[in-house]
Protein backbone atom coordinates (compact mmCIF):
# COMPACT_ATOMS: atom_id res chain seq x y z
CA UNK A 1 0.00 0.00 0.00
CA UNK A 2 2.83 2.40 0.90
CA UNK A 3 4.55 1.68 -2.40
CA UNK A 4 1.39 2.47 -4.36
CA UNK A 5 0.93 5.79 -2.52
CA UNK A 6 4.54 6.81 -3.20
CA UNK A 7 4.15 5.94 -6.88
CA UNK A 8 0.88 7.88 -7.08
CA UNK A 9 2.50 10.95 -5.49
CA UNK A 10 5.38 10.70 -7.95
CA UNK A 11 2.92 10.45 -10.85
CA UNK A 12 1.03 13.50 -9.57
CA UNK A 13 4.27 15.49 -9.40
CA UNK A 14 5.28 14.32 -12.87
CA UNK A 15 1.89 15.38 -14.22
CA UNK A 16 1.81 18.75 -12.47
CA UNK A 17 5.51 19.62 -12.46
CA UNK A 18 6.54 18.19 -15.79
CA UNK A 19 3.80 18.04 -18.38
CA UNK A 20 1.60 20.85 -17.03
CA UNK A 21 4.56 23.20 -16.49
CA UNK A 22 5.93 22.55 -19.98
CA UNK A 23 2.70 22.94 -21.92
CA UNK A 24 1.61 26.05 -20.00
CA UNK A 25 5.07 27.62 -19.54
CA UNK A 26 4.74 27.75 -15.73
CA UNK A 27 7.98 26.23 -14.47
CA UNK A 28 7.54 27.66 -10.99
CA UNK A 29 3.90 26.67 -10.53
CA UNK A 30 4.56 24.24 -7.66
CA UNK A 31 6.81 26.76 -5.88
CA UNK A 32 4.35 29.64 -6.21
CA UNK A 33 1.24 27.50 -5.62
CA UNK A 34 2.28 25.10 -2.86
CA UNK A 35 -1.23 24.75 -1.42
CA UNK A 36 -2.86 23.96 -4.77
CA UNK A 37 -0.05 21.56 -5.69
CA UNK A 38 -0.37 19.74 -2.38
CA UNK A 39 -4.14 19.56 -2.73
CA UNK A 40 -3.80 18.12 -6.24
CA UNK A 41 -1.39 15.42 -5.03
CA UNK A 42 -3.66 14.45 -2.13
CA UNK A 43 -6.80 14.27 -4.27
CA UNK A 44 -4.96 12.40 -7.03
CA UNK A 45 -3.67 9.77 -4.58
CA UNK A 46 -7.10 9.42 -2.95
CA UNK A 47 -8.89 9.05 -6.29
CA UNK A 48 -6.37 6.48 -7.54
CA UNK A 49 -6.49 4.46 -4.32
CA UNK A 50 -10.29 4.46 -4.11
CA UNK A 51 -10.67 3.41 -7.74
CA UNK A 52 -8.27 0.52 -7.12
CA UNK A 53 -10.49 -0.89 -4.38
CA UNK A 54 -13.98 0.05 -5.55
CA UNK A 55 -13.85 0.08 -9.37
CA UNK A 56 -13.46 -3.09 -11.44
CA UNK A 57 -10.52 -3.53 -13.80
CA UNK A 58 -12.50 -2.64 -16.91
CA UNK A 59 -13.31 0.89 -15.71
CA UNK A 60 -10.40 1.50 -13.32
CA UNK A 61 -8.07 3.25 -15.78
CA UNK A 62 -10.88 5.16 -17.48
CA UNK A 63 -12.12 6.43 -14.11
CA UNK A 64 -8.63 7.59 -13.14
CA UNK A 65 -8.24 9.46 -16.42
CA UNK A 66 -11.57 11.30 -16.13
CA UNK A 67 -10.96 12.23 -12.48
CA UNK A 68 -7.38 13.39 -13.19
CA UNK A 69 -8.47 15.60 -16.09
CA UNK A 70 -11.19 17.21 -13.97
CA UNK A 71 -8.84 17.68 -11.00
CA UNK A 72 -6.22 19.35 -13.18
CA UNK A 73 -8.84 21.65 -14.68
CA UNK A 74 -10.41 22.66 -11.37
CA UNK A 75 -7.20 23.21 -9.40
CA UNK A 76 -5.06 24.91 -12.07
CA UNK A 77 -7.99 26.85 -13.63
CA UNK A 78 -7.15 25.82 -17.20
CA UNK A 79 -9.65 24.83 -19.89
CA UNK A 80 -11.02 21.30 -20.09
CA UNK A 81 -9.54 20.94 -23.57
CA UNK A 82 -6.03 21.91 -22.45
CA UNK A 83 -6.37 19.67 -19.40
CA UNK A 84 -7.24 16.78 -21.74
CA UNK A 85 -4.19 17.52 -23.90
CA UNK A 86 -1.90 17.63 -20.87
CA UNK A 87 -3.18 14.35 -19.48
CA UNK A 88 -3.02 12.72 -22.93
CA UNK A 89 0.69 13.51 -23.11
CA UNK A 90 1.17 12.39 -19.50
CA UNK A 91 -0.66 9.10 -20.10
CA UNK A 92 1.32 8.56 -23.31
CA UNK A 93 4.59 9.01 -21.41
CA UNK A 94 3.49 6.59 -18.68
CA UNK A 95 2.19 3.96 -21.08
CA UNK A 96 5.09 4.21 -23.54
CA UNK A 97 7.78 3.89 -20.87
CA UNK A 98 6.00 0.98 -19.17
CA UNK A 99 5.45 -0.75 -22.51
CA UNK A 100 9.09 -0.26 -23.47
CA UNK A 101 10.41 -1.63 -20.16
CA UNK A 102 7.97 -4.57 -20.28
CA UNK A 103 9.10 -5.40 -23.79
CA UNK A 104 12.78 -5.31 -22.77
CA UNK A 105 12.20 -7.49 -19.69
CA UNK A 106 10.13 -10.02 -21.64
CA UNK A 107 12.83 -10.21 -24.29
CA UNK A 108 15.81 -10.44 -21.91
CA UNK A 109 14.31 -12.58 -19.13
CA UNK A 110 12.35 -14.89 -21.44
CA UNK A 111 9.34 -14.49 -19.15
CA UNK A 112 5.78 -13.37 -19.75
CA UNK A 113 4.32 -10.24 -18.22
CA UNK A 114 2.38 -12.10 -15.54
CA UNK A 115 5.57 -13.73 -14.25
CA UNK A 116 7.45 -10.43 -14.23
CA UNK A 117 4.74 -8.69 -12.21
CA UNK A 118 4.53 -11.63 -9.78
CA UNK A 119 8.23 -11.62 -8.82
CA UNK A 120 9.12 -8.74 -6.49
CA UNK A 121 12.69 -8.44 -7.76
CA UNK A 122 11.61 -8.09 -11.38
CA UNK A 123 8.69 -5.87 -10.45
CA UNK A 124 11.05 -3.57 -8.52
CA UNK A 125 13.39 -3.33 -11.52
CA UNK A 126 10.39 -2.63 -13.73
CA UNK A 127 9.17 0.23 -11.50
CA UNK A 128 12.62 1.79 -11.08
CA UNK A 129 13.33 1.78 -14.82
CA UNK A 130 9.88 3.17 -15.65
CA UNK A 131 10.13 6.06 -13.20
CA UNK A 132 13.69 6.80 -14.27
CA UNK A 133 12.64 7.09 -17.92
CA UNK A 134 9.60 9.16 -16.99
CA UNK A 135 11.69 11.59 -14.95
CA UNK A 136 14.21 11.92 -17.81
CA UNK A 137 11.38 12.72 -20.24
CA UNK A 138 9.93 15.30 -17.85
CA UNK A 139 13.34 16.97 -17.48
CA UNK A 140 13.64 17.15 -21.28
CA UNK A 141 10.16 18.66 -21.52
CA UNK A 142 11.08 21.33 -18.99
CA UNK A 143 14.38 22.05 -20.71
CA UNK A 144 12.84 22.44 -24.16
CA UNK A 145 9.55 23.97 -23.05
CA UNK A 146 9.95 26.78 -25.63
CA UNK A 147 8.52 24.35 -28.17
CA UNK A 148 5.38 23.79 -26.08
CA UNK A 149 4.45 27.38 -25.21
CA UNK A 150 0.88 28.36 -26.01
CA UNK A 151 -0.02 25.11 -27.66
CA UNK A 152 -3.18 26.56 -29.17
CA UNK A 153 -1.53 29.65 -30.62
CA UNK A 154 -1.69 28.57 -34.25
CA UNK A 155 -2.78 25.78 -36.56
CA UNK A 156 0.36 23.69 -36.22
CA UNK A 157 0.02 23.60 -32.46
CA UNK A 158 -3.67 22.75 -32.68
CA UNK A 159 -2.60 19.88 -34.92
CA UNK A 160 -0.09 18.81 -32.27
CA UNK A 161 -2.87 18.92 -29.66
CA UNK A 162 -5.07 16.74 -31.84
CA UNK A 163 -2.19 14.31 -32.28
CA UNK A 164 -1.64 14.05 -28.51
CA UNK A 165 -5.31 13.34 -27.85
CA UNK A 166 -5.40 10.65 -30.57
CA UNK A 167 -2.30 8.96 -29.15
CA UNK A 168 -3.75 9.16 -25.63
CA UNK A 169 -7.04 7.55 -26.70
CA UNK A 170 -5.23 4.77 -28.54
CA UNK A 171 -2.99 4.14 -25.53
CA UNK A 172 -6.06 3.85 -23.34
CA UNK A 173 -7.59 1.36 -25.77
CA UNK A 174 -4.45 -0.79 -25.80
CA UNK A 175 -4.12 -0.56 -22.02
CA UNK A 176 -7.67 -1.76 -21.44
CA UNK A 177 -7.22 -4.44 -24.11
CA UNK A 178 -4.15 -5.84 -22.38
CA UNK A 179 -5.21 -5.73 -18.75
CA UNK A 180 -8.99 -5.87 -18.75
CA UNK A 181 -10.81 -7.11 -21.82
CA UNK A 182 -8.65 -9.95 -23.13
CA UNK A 183 -6.86 -10.81 -19.88
CA UNK A 184 -3.79 -11.90 -21.84
CA UNK A 185 -1.12 -11.05 -19.30
CA UNK A 186 0.05 -14.67 -19.25
CA UNK A 187 0.43 -14.97 -23.00
CA UNK A 188 3.80 -13.76 -24.26
CA UNK A 189 2.82 -13.88 -27.94
CA UNK A 190 -0.25 -11.71 -27.38
CA UNK A 191 1.79 -9.22 -25.38
CA UNK A 192 4.35 -8.93 -28.16
CA UNK A 193 1.54 -8.51 -30.69
CA UNK A 194 -0.14 -5.72 -28.71
CA UNK A 195 3.15 -3.86 -28.24
CA UNK A 196 3.88 -4.19 -31.95
CA UNK A 197 0.45 -2.76 -32.79
CA UNK A 198 1.12 0.17 -30.47
CA UNK A 199 4.46 1.06 -32.05
CA UNK A 200 3.13 0.61 -35.60
CA UNK A 201 0.21 2.91 -34.81
CA UNK A 202 2.62 5.48 -33.34
CA UNK A 203 4.69 5.45 -36.53
CA UNK A 204 1.57 5.80 -38.68
CA UNK A 205 0.35 8.66 -36.48
CA UNK A 206 3.67 10.49 -36.84
CA UNK A 207 3.61 10.06 -40.63
CA UNK A 208 0.02 11.32 -40.68
CA UNK A 209 1.06 14.32 -38.62
CA UNK A 210 3.84 15.13 -41.08
CA UNK A 211 1.42 14.97 -44.02
CA UNK A 212 -0.98 17.28 -42.22
CA UNK A 213 1.89 19.68 -41.55
CA UNK A 214 2.69 19.71 -45.27
CA UNK A 215 -0.91 20.61 -46.04
CA UNK A 216 -0.83 23.41 -43.46
CA UNK A 217 2.42 24.75 -44.95
CA UNK A 218 0.80 24.79 -48.38
CA UNK A 219 -2.17 26.63 -46.89
CA UNK A 220 0.17 29.15 -45.24
CA UNK A 221 1.91 29.81 -48.56
CA UNK A 222 -1.51 30.36 -50.13
CA UNK A 223 -2.36 32.89 -47.40
CA UNK A 224 0.93 34.73 -47.98
CA UNK A 225 0.28 34.91 -51.72
CA UNK A 226 -3.28 36.08 -51.07
CA UNK A 227 -1.91 38.81 -48.81
CA UNK A 228 0.63 39.74 -51.49
CA UNK A 229 -2.11 39.96 -54.13
CA UNK A 230 -4.08 42.24 -51.80
CA UNK A 231 -0.99 44.45 -51.41
CA UNK A 232 -0.47 44.54 -55.18
CA UNK A 233 -4.10 45.55 -55.72
CA UNK A 234 -3.67 48.41 -53.27
CA UNK A 235 -0.44 49.45 -54.98
CA UNK A 236 -2.19 49.45 -58.38
CA UNK A 237 -4.97 51.55 -56.86
CA UNK A 238 -2.38 54.07 -55.62
CA UNK A 239 -0.73 54.21 -59.05
CA UNK A 240 -4.10 54.70 -60.78
CA UNK A 241 -4.95 57.53 -58.39
CA UNK A 242 -1.60 59.20 -59.01
CA UNK A 243 -2.07 58.83 -62.77
CA UNK A 244 -5.49 60.47 -62.45
CA UNK A 245 -4.05 63.34 -60.37
CA UNK A 246 -1.20 63.95 -62.80
CA UNK A 247 -3.66 63.92 -65.71
CA UNK A 248 -5.76 66.59 -63.98
CA UNK A 249 -2.73 68.82 -63.40
CA UNK A 250 -1.60 68.43 -67.02
CA UNK A 251 -5.11 69.29 -68.24
CA UNK A 252 -5.10 72.48 -66.15
CA UNK A 253 -1.70 73.52 -67.54
CA UNK A 254 -2.85 72.68 -71.08
CA UNK A 255 -5.99 74.78 -70.61
CA UNK A 256 -3.92 77.75 -69.41
CA UNK A 257 -1.73 77.41 -72.49
CA UNK A 258 -4.76 77.24 -74.82
CA UNK A 259 -6.30 80.37 -73.30
CA UNK A 260 -3.13 82.22 -74.32
CA UNK A 261 -3.78 85.11 -71.98
CA UNK A 262 -1.08 87.76 -71.51
CA UNK A 263 -0.19 86.47 -68.05
CA UNK A 264 -0.52 82.76 -68.98
CA UNK A 265 3.17 82.02 -68.44
CA UNK A 266 3.15 83.62 -64.98
CA UNK A 267 -0.02 81.71 -64.04
CA UNK A 268 1.49 78.41 -65.22
CA UNK A 269 4.66 79.11 -63.21
CA UNK A 270 2.58 79.94 -60.14
CA UNK A 271 0.45 76.81 -60.56
CA UNK A 272 3.47 74.54 -61.05
CA UNK A 273 5.15 76.12 -58.03
CA UNK A 274 2.11 75.39 -55.86
CA UNK A 275 1.62 71.79 -56.94
CA UNK A 276 5.35 71.00 -56.79
CA UNK A 277 5.13 71.28 -52.99
CA UNK A 278 2.21 68.85 -52.80
CA UNK A 279 2.88 66.39 -55.63
CA UNK A 280 4.84 63.38 -54.49
CA UNK A 281 4.96 59.73 -55.23
CA UNK A 282 2.72 57.96 -52.75
CA UNK A 283 4.19 54.60 -53.61
CA UNK A 284 7.84 53.89 -52.87
CA UNK A 285 9.55 50.85 -54.33
CA UNK A 286 11.61 49.03 -51.70
CA UNK A 287 14.13 46.23 -51.98
CA UNK A 288 14.41 44.33 -48.71
CA UNK A 289 15.40 40.98 -50.19
CA UNK A 290 11.90 39.59 -49.59
CA UNK A 291 9.07 40.31 -52.02
CA UNK A 292 6.39 39.96 -49.34
CA UNK A 293 8.16 42.37 -46.99
CA UNK A 294 8.60 44.75 -49.95
CA UNK A 295 4.85 44.78 -50.47
CA UNK A 296 4.08 45.14 -46.76
CA UNK A 297 6.46 48.08 -46.22
CA UNK A 298 5.25 49.79 -49.40
CA UNK A 299 1.67 49.75 -48.11
CA UNK A 300 2.78 50.93 -44.66
CA UNK A 301 4.79 53.71 -46.32
CA UNK A 302 1.71 54.86 -48.24
CA UNK A 303 -0.31 54.93 -45.00
CA UNK A 304 2.46 56.94 -43.32
CA UNK A 305 2.49 59.53 -46.12
CA UNK A 306 -1.27 59.98 -45.92
CA UNK A 307 -0.94 60.65 -42.19
CA UNK A 308 2.15 62.91 -42.50
CA UNK A 309 4.49 60.43 -40.86
CA UNK A 310 8.13 60.17 -41.95
CA UNK A 311 8.70 56.51 -42.84
CA UNK A 312 12.40 55.65 -43.11
CA UNK A 313 13.60 52.21 -44.18
CA UNK A 314 17.31 51.32 -44.13
CA UNK A 315 18.10 47.75 -45.15
CA UNK A 316 21.76 47.07 -44.37
CA UNK A 317 21.19 43.31 -44.34
CA UNK A 318 18.75 41.57 -46.68
CA UNK A 319 15.75 39.74 -45.24
CA UNK A 320 16.59 36.71 -47.39
CA UNK A 321 19.23 35.84 -44.77
CA UNK A 322 16.44 34.87 -42.38
CA UNK A 323 15.25 31.27 -42.41
CA UNK A 324 11.85 31.66 -40.79
CA UNK A 325 8.34 31.35 -42.18
CA UNK A 326 7.37 34.39 -44.23
CA UNK A 327 3.85 34.66 -42.80
CA UNK A 328 5.26 34.78 -39.26
CA UNK A 329 7.91 37.34 -40.26
CA UNK A 330 5.20 39.51 -41.83
CA UNK A 331 3.08 39.26 -38.66
CA UNK A 332 6.04 40.25 -36.46
CA UNK A 333 6.99 43.32 -38.50
CA UNK A 334 3.40 44.36 -39.21
CA UNK A 335 2.34 44.21 -35.55
CA UNK A 336 5.27 46.36 -34.39
CA UNK A 337 4.71 48.95 -37.16
CA UNK A 338 0.96 49.09 -36.43
CA UNK A 339 1.78 49.63 -32.76
CA UNK A 340 4.06 52.52 -33.80
CA UNK A 341 1.28 54.06 -35.93
CA UNK A 342 -1.12 53.87 -32.98
CA UNK A 343 1.44 55.57 -30.73
CA UNK A 344 2.03 58.39 -33.22
CA UNK A 345 -1.70 59.03 -33.71
CA UNK A 346 -1.81 60.19 -30.09
CA UNK A 347 0.47 63.13 -30.92
CA UNK A 348 -0.80 66.52 -32.09
CA UNK A 349 -1.29 67.00 -35.84
CA UNK A 350 1.47 69.60 -36.14
CA UNK A 351 4.08 67.54 -34.25
CA UNK A 352 6.87 65.70 -36.04
CA UNK A 353 6.11 61.99 -36.43
CA UNK A 354 8.69 59.45 -37.45
CA UNK A 355 9.07 55.69 -37.86
CA UNK A 356 12.43 54.13 -38.67
CA UNK A 357 13.09 50.56 -39.74
CA UNK A 358 16.56 49.16 -40.21
CA UNK A 359 18.25 45.77 -40.34
CA UNK A 360 21.80 44.87 -39.38
CA UNK A 361 23.99 42.02 -38.14
CA UNK A 362 25.31 42.01 -34.59
CA UNK A 363 27.30 39.18 -33.01
CA UNK A 364 26.07 36.65 -35.60
CA UNK A 365 22.46 37.72 -35.04
CA UNK A 366 20.09 39.22 -37.59
CA UNK A 367 18.57 42.33 -36.01
CA UNK A 368 15.43 44.24 -36.98
CA UNK A 369 15.05 47.59 -35.23
CA UNK A 370 11.77 49.49 -35.48
CA UNK A 371 11.58 52.82 -33.66
CA UNK A 372 9.08 55.66 -33.36
CA UNK A 373 9.09 59.05 -31.66
CA UNK A 374 5.71 58.64 -30.01
CA UNK A 375 4.88 59.93 -26.55
CA UNK A 376 7.00 58.86 -23.61
CA UNK A 377 6.17 55.50 -21.98
CA UNK A 378 6.75 55.07 -18.22
CA UNK A 379 9.13 52.26 -17.21
CA UNK A 380 6.44 50.42 -15.24
CA UNK A 381 4.34 50.24 -18.42
CA UNK A 382 7.07 49.51 -20.97
CA UNK A 383 8.01 46.36 -19.04
CA UNK A 384 4.45 45.02 -19.37
CA UNK A 385 3.60 45.67 -23.00
CA UNK A 386 4.39 42.10 -24.07
CA UNK A 387 2.03 40.62 -21.47
CA UNK A 388 -1.11 38.90 -22.68
CA UNK A 389 -4.10 41.24 -22.69
CA UNK A 390 -2.09 44.28 -21.52
CA UNK A 391 -2.78 47.51 -23.40
CA UNK A 392 -2.05 51.20 -22.96
CA UNK A 393 -5.30 52.03 -24.79
CA UNK A 394 -8.27 52.96 -22.66
CA UNK A 395 -10.91 52.69 -25.36
CA UNK A 396 -11.95 49.43 -26.90
CA UNK A 397 -9.87 47.45 -24.44
CA UNK A 398 -11.23 44.19 -25.72
CA UNK A 399 -9.66 44.87 -29.10
CA UNK A 400 -6.16 45.49 -27.78
CA UNK A 401 -3.47 43.80 -25.74
CA UNK A 402 -2.74 40.81 -27.97
CA UNK A 403 -0.72 42.20 -30.91
CA UNK A 404 2.61 42.57 -29.11
CA UNK A 405 1.96 39.46 -27.02
CA UNK A 406 1.48 37.38 -30.18
CA UNK A 407 4.53 39.07 -31.70
CA UNK A 408 6.67 37.99 -28.74
CA UNK A 409 5.38 34.41 -29.02
CA UNK A 410 6.15 34.30 -32.74
CA UNK A 411 9.67 35.66 -32.18
CA UNK A 412 10.41 33.14 -29.43
CA UNK A 413 8.85 30.34 -31.49
CA UNK A 414 11.57 31.05 -34.07
CA UNK A 415 14.33 31.04 -31.41
CA UNK A 416 14.49 34.82 -31.41
CA UNK A 417 14.42 37.55 -28.78
CA UNK A 418 12.45 40.79 -28.69
CA UNK A 419 13.07 43.79 -26.43
CA UNK A 420 11.87 47.37 -26.14
CA UNK A 421 13.44 50.47 -24.63
CA UNK A 422 12.90 54.22 -24.54
CA UNK A 423 16.03 56.07 -25.69
CA UNK A 424 16.49 59.73 -26.68
CA UNK A 425 12.79 60.36 -27.07
CA UNK A 426 12.19 57.24 -29.16
CA UNK A 427 10.61 53.87 -28.45
CA UNK A 428 12.85 51.21 -29.98
CA UNK A 429 11.79 47.62 -30.61
CA UNK A 430 14.68 45.25 -31.31
CA UNK A 431 14.06 41.77 -32.73
CA UNK A 432 17.04 39.41 -32.86
CA UNK A 433 17.29 36.06 -34.63
CA UNK A 434 20.26 33.71 -34.45
CA UNK A 435 21.91 33.13 -37.81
Amino acid sequence: MTREIILDILEALLLLLGVFSSLTNQKKYIVTNKLKSGLFCILYVCATSLSTFYVNNLYHTLTNIVVSILLLKLITKISLYLSTIIFSLFFTIIFTTETFVQFIEIFLLKMNLNQILAVNKYLFIFLILCKFLQIVIVILLLKFDVYFKDILLNEEKSLFSEFLIQIGIFNLFIYILIFSVLDIKSNKIYNMLIYSIFFVFSIIAVLYLKEREKMININNKYKIQKHQISNMEEIMSIIRQEKHDYANHINVIQALCCLNKPNAVEKIKEYVSKISDTIHTSFTYLNTGNDYIDGLLSIKNNYAMKNKIDFNVIIDESFNLLKIREDELISIISNIIDNAFEALMLKALDENKEISINTFLDDNKFCIQISNNGNDIPKEIINKIFEKGYSTKTKGKGDHGFGLYITKQLVEHNNGYISVERVSGKTKFLVEFKM
